[in-house]
């Protein structure tokens, strides 16, 4: 665990500012006017942006996991796995809490202008708490960043550092983006990016474990076929 915090340092000491700022917020604000305060300022261009950047939570993780299989099938299963044991914590606890969400408890049916809302986005009423699509950004950007460290071109400590607070703002991006649409309160997001980071950092362990205990099945991918030109004939 000591190896796995030094070379993920800076993603993680990112995530414990940004969340325990975020947390003593929390603590200092009732819900409703925090998340008027971080939903205030829209604008035509940023509408667009979030309403499909939040869409890589709902294909994006797939899209990976179907990529990796080109590359190492241990990879595409340490994400699919992650992706699938936080997605079914945040199930449990969505059903056991059964929060309203933002439109319910802003009431928009009997007055939408309680809430600056983006045009064509369906607007969710239930299982608010925790946000899965949040826990899932944080799974992808934090396993993504953790596969591509194996690669000879993540030896620069500079290039470490920039990737690392990349892909923790790509993530944060996304946890925005659910405030931004009125989908989510920031408790949600909260409790969201705790579960996505702690089971990515939970299951690294057991990654690591198959990846020495069964080489052969971790390394294994799909093979592209080459077609070669033969030799001896020109263009």
């Amino acid at each position: 665990m000591k190896q796995f915090i030094r070379n993920y340092g800076v993603f993680l000491l990112c995530f414990l500012l940004c969340w325990t700022a975020l947390g003593i917020a929390l603590i200092m604000t009732d819900k409703q006017s925090f998340h008027l305060l971080l939903n205030r300022y829209h604008a035509p261009a940023a509408d667009i942006f979030f309403r499909y950047y939040t869409l890589i939570a709902e294909y994006g993780i797939y899209i990976a996991t179907a990529c990796l299989l080109f590359y190492k099938a241990g990879d595409a299963l340490y994400l699919l796995a992650a992706e699938g044991v936080a997605g079914g914590i945040c199930q449990i606890i969505k059903h056991i809490a059964h929060a309203p969400r933002p439109a319910v408890v802003f009431d928009i049916a009997s007055n939408p202008d309680a809430l600056p809302l983006v045009q064509g986005m369906t607007m969710r009423l239930h299982n608010s708490f925790p946000s899965g699509h949040t826990s899932t950004f944080f799974v992808l950007m934090f396993t993504l960043l953790i596969i591509y460290s194996r690669s000879p071109l993540y030896k620069n400590r500079t290039r470490q550092t920039v990737c690392q607070i990349l892909c923790f703002l790509l993530a944060l991006t996304g946890a925005y983006s659910r405030i931004y649409l009125s989908q989510h309160f920031a408790t949600d997001i909260f409790a969201g990016g705790i579960i996505g980071t702690s089971v990515v950092g939970l299951l690294y362990p057991l990654s690591m474990l198959l990846r020495q205990r069964f080489p052969h099945f971790y390394d294994w991918h799909i093979g592209v076929p080459i077609r070669r030109k033969a030799p001896g004939k020109s263009a």
